[in-house]
């Protein structure tokens, strides 16, 4: 059964690969599944198999990068809260090779345009509710500031992936992003060589 359940994952692996180096390349309405099939060194039926289309293709691997997300969000919000002391403050560099190809292409010019506003909604949810399990009384306008937290967030982590090619060490822009969310932008900039 393993076995099974590995040769599934390695399949789709291989046509979300090959989905992402056609997108990355061209928009996605001119896409066919003949072409990922074909790419990935598989029939069209085993597409089928997984998926409705390309869209559900794409919408079910934003959803697992979504879920991912999430759940590293939950381990990092709490400790913030509490002013207890934080670790790493973004997902390891792992998550961020692993899905490098699929991410800047997400999140880079060609990329699925709701994606963004897809990740901003569940992050301010996922934030929304961990406030709510920690007995945190909403703030006045908190609704602006979390939409200001992932907005910028979400922007300086695309720049790093996509513009950057993800030159800066992900520690160091962990580090920086903790310093921004925590003293501000202004501050940060006035104590970058601290």
């Amino acid at each position: 059964m393993k076995q099974e359940s590995s040769q599934v994952a390695q399949t789709k692996e291989r046509l979300r690969n090959a989905f992402f180096e056609l997108y990355a390349a061209k928009k996605i309405e001119h896409i066919s599944i003949k072409e990922i099939a074909d790419l990935a060194q598989l029939n069209r039926g085993t597409f089928y198999v997984y998926y409705r289309d390309i869209y559900d293709l794409l919408e079910k691997t934003e959803d697992e990068l979504i879920l991912e997300l999430v759940n590293m969000i939950e381990d990092v919000i709490p400790p913030l809260l509490r002013d207890d002391n934080l670790g790493p403050f973004l997902p390891p560099v792992a998550f961020y090779n692993r899905n490098k190809k699929i991410l800047q292409v997400l999140l880079g010019p060609t990329g699925d345009p709701h994606f963004v506003h897809k990740i901003k909604g569940i992050v301010k949810n996922t934030v929304q509710e961990i406030f709510r399990r920690e007995n945190i009384p909403p703030a006045k306008n908190m609704e602006y500031v979390v939409e200001y937290i992932a907005s910028a967030q979400i922007g300086i982590i695309s720049y790093w992936m996509v513009e950057k090619d993800m030159a800066l060490p992900v520690e160091e822009l962990g580090e920086m992003i903790k310093h921004i969310i925590l003293h501000g932008p202004v501050n940060y900039l006035l104590n970058a060589d601290d």
